[in-house]
C-alpha cells in the first residue's frame, strides 16, 4: 500500500508540473509582448532578514492601458533601474506576466520536472504490481 501512496504522489506532481507547462505554453502561444520599464527595486525580505532576491517594479502598456506591477520572479541580481525588458502579458489578464528571456528554461525545467515525477511514480507503481 505504500508503493501505491507514493506512485499516486508521482502522479500528483507530474500533472501540477504539467498544469503549469500549459500554462508557460499558453503565454508562449497567446502572450501579448509589452516592453516594460523598470521603475523599482527593493531586496525581498524574509522574517525580517533580506533574502537575497529582488522585487521589480514594472510599468508596461498593453492594449492602450498602462500597468505598473511587482514581478514575482526573485532574481538574485537585480535588473537596472531604467532599463527596459520584454515581457509576455496574459491576455485575460494583463496583471499576469512573464520575463520572456525565462519563458524558455522554466518550460524546460517544468518538462524535467515531469518526465522524474513520472519515473518516481513508475518505479513505485512497479514495484506495488510486482
Amino acid at each position: 500500500m505504500y508503493n501505491l501512496i507514493l506512485a499516486c504522489v508521482g502522479f500528483a506532481l507530474a500533472i501540477a508540473g504539467g498544469i503549469y507547462l500549459l500554462r508557460l505554453a499558453y503565454l508562449k502561444k497567446f502572450g501579448v509582448p509589452a516592453k516594460a520599464e523598470v521603475m523599482e527595486i527593493r531586496e525581498e525580505t524574509r522574517r525580517n532578514k533580506p533574502s537575497g532576491a529582488y522585487i521589480h517594479k514594472l510599468r508596461y502598456t498593453v492594449e492602450g492601458r498602462t500597468y505598473e506591477q511587482e514581478d514575482s520572479a526573485g532574481y538574485s541580481k537585480p535588473l537596472k533601474q531604467g532599463s527596459t525588458q520584454i515581457i509576455l502579458c496574459d491576455p485575460k489578464d494583463p496583471k499576469k506576466f512573464k520575463f520572456e528571456e525565462d519563458l524558455k528554461s522554466h518550460m524546460t525545467i517544468a518538462a524535467v520536472f515531469i518526465g522524474m515525477a513520472l519515473v518516481f511514480a513508475g518505479r513505485f507503481l512497479y514495484t506495488y504490481i510486482k
